[in-house]
């Protein structure tokens, strides 16, 4: 079963309902605690190669016109391993993407200048007056049984399989998106190894995969584009192609940077379920084409999908 490996998903409720429900009735500003838990990008620990002197782990932050702290937690060893905000809002998410700008314009400096890699793995929002609080933590999924014997893949598709791992096995959703989104761009405008000429009657109906309401709420994208149920490859390519382009774009010395160039919550939310549905729908067509066969979907493997009252983000 395909499962979203992106670090980027809405809220999950970590409280009460009555907690939460209480904290978006309100509308008075008031303290919020936004933690950022940081990861290595090698070792996948959670923590990072930066040892924060205690002198330099508090400091002060002005989000939006208003002043807060920002507090460097440690573990035992001395390394960060989260950036924990204290900062005055009226509601979870508004708090929340005040704090994803600033964090990721500041883990931008420090790993400029540390030089290793830090990634976000996941974010806690805690409204102290209700005491509501929801997190971000990527789950692990269980395991799925399959046979390691190499299959024969046709030497054309080549391409479309290196494309798809790199898509399945990178955490950023830009490149996700760059690489997955090159299958679609390819099977939409016939190039190899989807040129119509070549068809097969396996080949053309797989022109007829539509998006179902299972894929989007897998790809977290139901939130965002719930009028993609029922789409065709071609109505997704549409979507995605010109964020693709521009991403290109920005790899280029001559390019502008169009998109993605300021770190927005709202905006890497949504990148990243464009993402996660192009990477979904790219395997999807390379599983039909080549007849390669998925294990059954068990009983533990069926999708619970939350409310969008509860998550925070109704």
């Amino acid at each position: 079963m395909w499962v979203p490996y992106n670090l980027l998903s809405p809220l999950k409720v970590d409280a009460t309902r009555s907690a939460i429900l209480a904290s978006e009735a309100a509308k008075n500003e008031r303290n919020f605690v936004v933690g950022f838990i940081l990861r290595n990008p090698v070792s996948r620990s959670w923590e990072s190669d930066v040892l924060v002197a205690e002198t330099d782990r508090e400091t002060p932050v002005v989000l939006d016109g208003g002043r807060g702290t920002v507090h460097a937690s440690v573990n035992n060893a001395g390394k960060l391993e989260e950036l924990i905000y204290n900062v005055r809002s009226s509601a979870a998410v508004p708090a929340l993407a005040d704090c994803y700008q600033d964090v990721v314009k500041r883990l931008e400096v420090l790993i400029l200048k540390a030089g290793r890699g830090i990634e976000i793995v996941g974010w806690r929002v805690v409204d102290v007056e209700h005491g509501a609080r929801w997190k971000c933590l990527p789950s692990r999924p269980s395991a799925v049984a399959h046979s390691v014997e190499l299959q024969d893949v046709p030497p054309q598709y080549r391409e479309m399989m290196r494309l798809y791992r790199e898509s399945r096995c990178a955490t950023s959703a830009r490149w996700r998106l760059i690489c997955a989104g090159a299958i679609l761009d390819a099977a939409v405008m016939g190039r190899d190894p989807f040129r119509p000429n070549e068809a097969t009657e396996e080949a053309s109906a797989a022109d007829g995969i539509r998006i179902t309401n299972d894929m989007l709420i897998r790809s977290n994208a139901i939130i965002m584009h719930p009028d993609l149920k029922g789409a065709t490859i071609a109505d997704v390519h549409a979507l995605l192609e010109p964020k693709r382009q521009a991403l290109l774009k920005e790899l280029l010395p001559s390019g502008r940077a169009e998109f993605g160039a300021d770190p927005s919550y709202h905006d890497d939310l949504a990148d990243a379920a464009v993402a996660n549905l192009a990477d979904l729908l790219a395997r999807e067509l390379l599983v039909f084409r080549l007849g390669l066969n998925a294990p059954p979907r068990q009983a533990s493997d069926a999708v619970e999908y939350e409310s969008l009252e509860l998550s925070g983000l109704s």
